[in-house]
C-alpha cells in the first residue's frame, strides 16, 4: 500500500508539471531575414512556461523569460545598417542558428494587382530578371490569406534577391528597393502583401470601420467562424451560391456537335467578347457556349505546345479546339482567375481551326469577364495570335438570374479581413516605412474614399505605434481609349483628385503615373518608373537625399487675369516645360461650367491659358479623363499631377 501511494504521488506531481515546449519563433524570423536599423527589435516566440530565452546577435546578449502562456520577447537595442551576414542564436531548453541576417530598411508594400504584379509582367522582364541578384535585397512574401480575427502569424518566406527568386517579387516594389540599394547602399527588405482585385477597405482595421459610418461596414450576417481562413470563406460563400442559385447538371451530349469544325452556326447570334453576357442581353444564370476560328499560320510548330489564353472568364469553363476538349477550370468563387489552356499543338493545323467554349455563370455577369481589355489569344512560345472580337453564341440552359440569400461578396471585398490575416501580424516589426499602390477597386467611389485613404494610414501608424512613419503611395495611372471631349471624365479622374488629397497627410508622398499607364491595360508593365517616383520621395525624406526631385508639378493656385488664368505649382524644380514643346490636356470654361480645349504657355514657374471660344474663364482643367492627354513636365522630367479648380 505504502508503494502504491508513492507511485500515485508520484503521478500527481508529474501531471502537475508545466508542459515543455522547445524554443520557437514566428515566421518573420528566419533564415535570410532583415533587421530594422536604429530601432529597437522585438524577437519573440513561444517556449515552456518561464523557461529562460537568450537570444544573442551583432554581440548583443538578451535574456528574456517566458510568460504563463509560453509567449516571450526579446529586445534587440538599436543597431546601424550592416551588409555582413550574420547569426542569430536563440537558446532555450533547445537551440535554433537564424544564418544570413542583415540590418539595414523594410518597406512593407501592400495594394491590389499592380503591387502584386510580378517581376516577369514588368517592360523588358528576361533582361531585368537576368540582373536581378543584389545579395543586400531581401524580399518576405506573404501568402494571401483572410481571417475575422487579428492574427499575429501570417504565412511567407524570407528570399535573397537572385535571377531565380526574382520571379516570385513584386515589379514595383522591386525595382524601389533596387533604386534605394543602388543610390544608397543601405540593405532593403520588403514584406508583401498584395492581393489582387482588394478593396482599401479589407485592409482597413474593424474599429476604425465601425467607427464611421460612411465607411465600408462589415457585413452583418457573416459570423467570425465563417472565416477563419480563406478556404473556410470560400466555401461558405460557394455554398451561398449554390442554394438556389443555378446548379450546372453538365453537358448536354448533344452539345458536343457544336464544338466540331464542321458545324453550321450561322443561325447564332454574336456577341463581342470580352463581355459580360447579361450586359449583352443574355440575362440569365446558366451555360452559354461561344464558337470562334482562328487561322494558324504554316510556319507554326505543330511539335511544340500552345496555349488557348482566354483572359478572365466568370465563373466556370470548358475549351474545346476543333472538338477536342483541352480543359476546364471552376473560380471557386474568385473573381479574377485566367482561363488559360495549355495543349498540344498537333489538335491544330494550318488554316482555319475552330475553337469552342462553354461558360457557366452562376450569379453575377457571365461570360468572358471582367472585360478588361487583355486579348484572347493563341500562344506558342513568342508567337501570340489574337482571336477574333466577335464570337458566336448559343445558350445551353439557364433560368432567371437569382438573388443570394446573404451579401458574401468575394474574399477580396472583405472589410478588414486583408488587415487582419496580412498586415497584423507584422505590427511588431519594426518598418522604414509603406508603399501601396491600389485604388482600381475603389475607384468609382471617390468620396468615400477621401475618408477611407487617410483612415487607413493614420490606423497603420497607429498600429505601429509611429504616427511619422513615411508612407508613399501611386496615383492611378492613363487608361483606356482616350476621349476627346473635354467635357468627359471617366471615373478615375475624381479617384486620382481624391488620392492626391492624401498628400494633407504629414510624411505622405504620391508617385505621379499618368504618362506611364496603357490603354488597354489595366496592368500597365513599367513598373520600373513607379518604382523609381516612389524611391524619389524615399530618398528625400529617408535617405538624406536633399536634393533630389520628388514629384512632378503639383497644382498650388489659379488667377483670373485679363480673360486668361494663370496657374501656380509646387515641385516646379528649375522650370516647367511641355512635352515635345505642345501644350495639351488644358481645358478652361465660365460660368457655365462648359469645357473647351484651350492655349497654354509657360510663363516662369507658372502657366496661363485662354481660348477665345471663353472671353470670362472661370474654371480650368488639367490631364482630366481616365486617359487624358499630358504635356505638362518639372525639368527634372517628372510629369505634372491631374487637376481642375470646378470642385
Amino acid at each position: 500500500m505504502k508503494l502504491l501511494n508513492t507511485i500515485l504521488l508520484g503521478l500527481a506531481a508529474t501531471m502537475a508539471l508545466p508542459s515543455v515546449a522547445d524554443v520557437a519563433v514566428t515566421p518573420i524570423f528566419a533564415d535570410n531575414m532583415l533587421l530594422q536599423r536604429d530601432h529597437d527589435v522585438p524577437i519573440y516566440g513561444t517556449a515552456s512556461p518561464d523557461e529562460l530565452v537568450t537570444v544573442e546577435f551583432a554581440g548583443q546578449k538578451i535574456d528574456a523569460t517566458a510568460d504563463a502562456n509560453g509567449d516571450w520577447t526579446a529586445v534587440l537595442k538599436p543597431m546601424p545598417a550592416s551588409s555582413e551576414p550574420r547569426e542569430m542564436v536563440i537558446t532555450g531548453q533547445n537551440k535554433l542558428v537564424l544564418k544570413n541576417i542583415l540590418v539595414g530598411d523594410i518597406w512593407l508594400a501592400s495594394g491590389q494587382s499592380n503591387m502584386e504584379l510580378r517581376l516577369p509582367e514588368a517592360v523588358n522582364a528576361r533582361e531585368e530578371i537576368a540582373k536581378a541578384d543584389y545579395p543586400t535585397m531581401r524580399f518576405f512574401t506573404v501568402a494571401h490569406a483572410l481571417s475575422s480575427t487579428p492574427q499575429t502569424e501570417g504565412v511567407g518566406q524570407w528570399l535573397l534577391c537572385t535571377p531565380h527568386n526574382a520571379p516570385k517579387f513584386s515589379a514595383a516594389a522591386y525595382f524601389f528597393a533596387r533604386e534605394i540599394i543602388e543610390r544608397y547602399k543601405v540593405p532593403i527588405a520588403i514584406i508583401s502583401c498584395g492581393v489582387g482585385s482588394a478593396g482599401c477597405e479589407c485592409y482597413v482595421p474593424e474599429e476604425v470601420l465601425r467607427a464611421d459610418s460612411r465607411l465600408p461596414q462589415p457585413l452583418k450576417d457573416l459570423k467570425p467562424e465563417e472565416y477563419p481562413d480563406w478556404a473556410a470563406y470560400d466555401k461558405v460563400r460557394m455554398q451561398v451560391y449554390h442554394d438556389g442559385i443555378y446548379k450546372d447538371p453538365g453537358v448536354k451530349p448533344e452539345c458536343l456537335e457544336w464544338t466540331k469544325p464542321e458545324y453550321d452556326d450561322s443561325d447564332w447570334p454574336s456577341m463581342t467578347v470580352p463581355s459580360s453576357i447579361k450586359q449583352k442581353g443574355v440575362n440569365i444564370d446558366g451555360s452559354v457556349w461561344f464558337r470562334s476560328t482562328v487561322d494558324v499560320p504554316a510556319d507554326w510548330d505543330f511539335t511544340h505546345p500552345s496555349m488557348l489564353a482566354l483572359s478572365f472568364v466568370q465563373h466556370n469553363s470548358i475549351a474545346y479546339v476543333n472538338g477536342i476538349e483541352v480543359g476546364r477550370k471552376q473560380n471557386d468563387g474568385r473573381e479574377w482567375v485566367p482561363h488559360n489552356y495549355p495543349f498540344s499543338s498537333k489538335m491544330l493545323h494550318a488554316g482555319k481551326n475552330t475553337i469552342a467554349v462553354r461558360i457557366t455563370v452562376e450569379i453575377g455577369h457571365g461570360g468572358f469577364f471582367p472585360p478588361y481589355p487583355r486579348p484572347l489569344t493563341l500562344q506558342q512560345g513568342n508567337k501570340s495570335i489574337k482571336l477574333a472580337t466577335s464570337w458566336k453564341y448559343k445558350v445551353e440552359a439557364g433560368r432567371e438570374p437569382g438573388k443570394l440569400a446573404r451579401n458574401l461578396p468575394s474574399g477580396y471585398r472583405l472589410p478588414f479581413a486583408l488587415f487582419n490575416a496580412m498586415v497584423h501580424p507584422y505590427v511588431r516589426t519594426p518598418l522604414k516605412g509603406f508603399l501601396w499602390y491600389q485604388g482600381e477597386s475603389n475607384a468609382g467611389n471617390a468620396p468615400q474614399h477621401d475618408i477611407l485613404f487617410p483612415a487607413l494610414i493614420t490606423s497603420w501608424r497607429k498600429y505601429w505605434k509611429d504616427d511619422s512613419l513615411p508612407f508613399y503611395f501611386v496615383q492611378l495611372p492613363n487608361y483606356m481609349a482616350r476621349n476627346n471631349d473635354p467635357n468627359a471624365h471617366g471615373g478615375w479622374a475624381f479617384f486620382r483628385e481624391s488620392q492626391a488629397k492624401a498628400l494633407s497627410l504629414p510624411h505622405t508622398g504620391m508617385a505621379i503615373t499618368i504618362d506611364i499607364g496603357e490603354e488597354a491595360n489595366v496592368h500597365p508593365h513599367n513598373k520600373q518608373d513607379v518604382g523609381r517616383r516612389l524611391a524619389r520621395w524615399a530618398g528625400h525624406d529617408c535617405y538624406g537625399d536633399t536634393s533630389i526631385e520628388v514629384c512632378g508639378p503639383l497644382f498650388k493656385s489659379a488667377t483670373v487675369e485679363d480673360g486668361k488664368i494663370r496657374v501656380h505649382f509646387d515641385y516646379v524644380y528649375g522650370g516647367l516645360q511641355f512635352k515635345d514643346g505642345k501644350a495639351a490636356g488644358f481645358a478652361i470654361a465660365g460660368a457655365d461650367k462648359k469645357f473647351v480645349w484651350c492655349d497654354a504657355t509657360i510663363d516662369g514657374d507658372s502657366v496661363v491659358i485662354s481660348s477665345p471660344q471663353v472671353p470670362q474663364p472661370q474654371y480650368i482643367r488639367y490631364a482630366w479623363g481616365m486617359n487624358p492627354p499630358v504635356s505638362l513636365y518639372n525639368a527634372a522630367g517628372l510629369p505634372a499631377a491631374p487637376f481642375r479648380t470646378d470642385q
